[in-house]
């Protein structure tokens, strides 16, 4: 039907197309006339309708017709072929890949340098927790060492305070003189006085001297508080 119609309304064919059945008509028309009822009611029968013949010219007149070329769809790059850039975006696209990759190559170094860093914190915390058991275990044995000479001068002092002046004197005058002056100190002065009275005047002048020395910072450390 659509070819019909686009048949239709080409103006060249039309004006024939319409002489054609004009004329077509009037022959008909005559032969009814002149022919008896019976002929044609046989000629009617078989007369072609109109509407197919006008059907079998169209169709006749569409073959004949040279089909239009159908429009060629626009051409596309394929995947194959390269994307075309110009000087200058090649320019950037080097410039940004070189910035890439020293970006890349920096992140790369900073990541190293944080890796060796923290290396060496831990390091670091490991040496800093050794010296700090190796500190209180000198600390430890310092007051160990501490603890045992302080009780040994103290038995000492016992000792030397449970013995007769003359025999105490005798002893102390064979030790050295810083000897002598710490083991006074720690003696009771009823008990220091008379065994200093039994040593040799100039052995008991200079544990006197030494003695006097000592005391003075403390005394004057107990007036300025009073």
């Amino acid at each position: 039907m659509t070819r019909l119609f686009s048949f239709f309304r080409r103006p060249r064919l039309l004006p024939a197309l319409i002489a054609s059945l004009c004329l077509l008509l009037a022959v008909r028309v005559g032969a009814m006339l002149d022919a008896p009822a019976q002929p044609r009611a046989r000629a009617a029968a078989e007369r072609p309708a109109p509407m197919a013949g006008i059907l079998a010219i169209a169709s006749a007149t569409a073959q004949e017709r040279p089909a239009a070329p159908a429009a060629a769809p626009p051409a596309r790059p394929t995947l194959d072929e390269p994307p075309s850039f110009t000087p200058a975006e090649i320019e950037i696209l080097q410039d940004l890949s070189k910035r890439r990759a020293e970006i890349d190559a920096r992140a790369r170094e900073l990541s190293e340098r944080e890796a060796l860093l923290q290396a060496a914190e831990k390091q670091i915390e490991k040496k800093l927790q050794e010296l700090k058991e190796m500190q209180a275990a000198v600390e430890s044995t310092l007051k160990r060492a501490d603890d045992q000479d302080d009780a040994r001068k103290k038995s000492l002092v016992k000792i030397f305070e449970g013995m007769k002046p003359p025999e105490a004197a005798r002893i102390v005058e064979q030790m050295e003189l810083p000897q002598i002056v710490e083991l006074f100190e720690r003696m009771k002065e009823r008990s220091a006085s008379p065994i200093l009275a039994q040593m040799h005047p100039v052995r008991a002048r200079q544990v006197a001297a030494e003695l006097a020395k000592r005391r003075q910072p403390a005394q004057a450390g107990a007036a300025r508080a009073g």
